[in-house]
C-alpha cells in the first residue's frame, strides 16, 4: 500500500504586482480551489492534519486525496475584501474558499479550511505596513475573531514579528539565529499569548518566518518549553508533502511562486507529491 501523503498549499494575499496567476496570489489561489476540485481533492483542515500526524485521529475519505491550505502574515485581504495597493478592488482568500464552497456544495468539500499564521505585535505590524505596505494599513486585527469563528477560517502564530528586515538590522533579520530561551519565548510563546488575546482562540500551531529554523528550536525548544505551552506543530517552507512519519517541528508546506506558477505546475506538483 503506498504511503498517504498530503500536501499543504501556503499562500501570501501581499504577494501581487499584477492581475494574473503569475503576479497575484489571489488569483492564484482561486484557479487553484477549482483545479483541486477538479482532481478530486478533499480540502482538510491544519488541525485534521496534525492531529493525524501525532496519532490522534485518522483522515477523513480514506480513498480521497486530501491536501491543506494556509496563508501567511496576516494582512487583512486574508479575510476581507479591498482595495490593495494599485492593483484594484481584491476579494478575499477567505471570500473566495467561500464562494468556492458555496459553487461545488458542502457535501463535496465538507471540510474546506484556510489556516492564516499571523504577527502577534500590533506595533511591528505598523512598522512593516509603513515601510513594505506603502504606509496602507493592511495588517490589522480587527477580524482575527470574527475569521477565527468561522467553520472556514483559523487563525495560527506567525512569530512575535516576524523578524522582519523592516525592524531588524540585516545581521539579525533571521528567524534561525534564535537560539536562547528567553528569545524565542518572546517570538512564539509571547506572541501565542497575544493572538489568543485578540482572537479569542487557543492558538496551537507554529509557522516559522520564511520557514527558517535551526536545530536548538526544533529539537529542544519547541518539543519541551513550547509544547507544555500548548504548541503542537511548527511549519516549514520545504517543498515536501506531510505524511504520517514527518516530524511536527519540520511541517512541510509548498509554497505559491517559489513552488509552483501556473495551474500546470500545481498539477504536477500534486501528482507526484499526494
Amino acid at each position: 500500500m503506498p504511503i498517504r501523503q498530503v500536501p499543504v498549499l501556503t499562500y501570501h494575499a501581499g504577494n501581487i504586482s499584477g492581475n494574473s496567476y503569475q503576479t497575484n496570489d489571489r488569483i492564484a489561489f482561486q484557479s487553484d480551489l477549482y483545479t483541486l476540485h477538479h482532481l478530486g481533492f478533499c480540502i482538510i483542515s491544519l488541525h485534521a492534519l496534525i492531529d493525524w500526524v501525532l496519532g490522534l485521529k485518522e483522515l477523513p475519505q480514506k480513498d480521497t486525496p486530501l491536501v491543506a491550505l494556509s496563508c501567511d502574515d496576516g494582512l487583512d485581504q486574508d479575510f476581507l475584501d479591498g482595495e490593495y495597493l494599485q492593483y484594484g478592488p481584491q476579494k478575499s482568500l477567505y471570500n473566495l474558499l467561500k464562494d468556492f464552497q458555496n459553487e461545488v456544495g458542502i457535501q463535496q468539500q465538507p471540510h474546506a479550511h484556510l489556516t492564516a499564521f499571523v504577527i502577534a505585535d500590533a506595533k511591528a505590524r505598523q512598522i512593516i505596513a509603513k515601510k513594505s505596505l506603502c504606509g496602507q494599513s493592511l495588517l490589522n486585527d480587527s477580524w482575527w475573531q470574527t475569521a477565527n469563528e468561522s467553520p472556514l477560517m483559523s487563525i495560527e502564530n506567525h512569530s512575535w514579528d516576524h523578524r522582519h528586515p523592516d525592524i531588524y538590522s540585516p545581521d539579525l533579520a533571521h528567524f534561525s539565529i534564535i537560539e536562547s530561551a528567553t528569545e524565542a519565548d518572546r517570538q512564539i510563546i509571547q506572541a501565542k499569548h497575544e493572538i489568543d488575546r485578540l482572537a479569542n482562540t487557543d492558538s496551537q500551531l507554529f509557522c516559522y518566518p520564511w520557514g527558517q529554523t535551526n536545530n536548538y528550536l526544533t529539537q529542544e525548544y519547541l518539543p519541551n518549553r513550547a509544547a507544555r505551552a500548548g504548541i503542537k506543530a511548527a511549519f516549514t517552507c520545504e517543498p515536501k508533502a506531510v505524511s504520517k512519519t514527518t516530524n511536527r517541528w519540520l511541517v512541510p508546506r509548498f509554497v505559491c511562486g517559489p513552488d509552483w506558477h501556473s495551474p500546470q505546475q500545481l498539477q504536477k506538483l500534486l501528482k507526484h507529491h499526494s
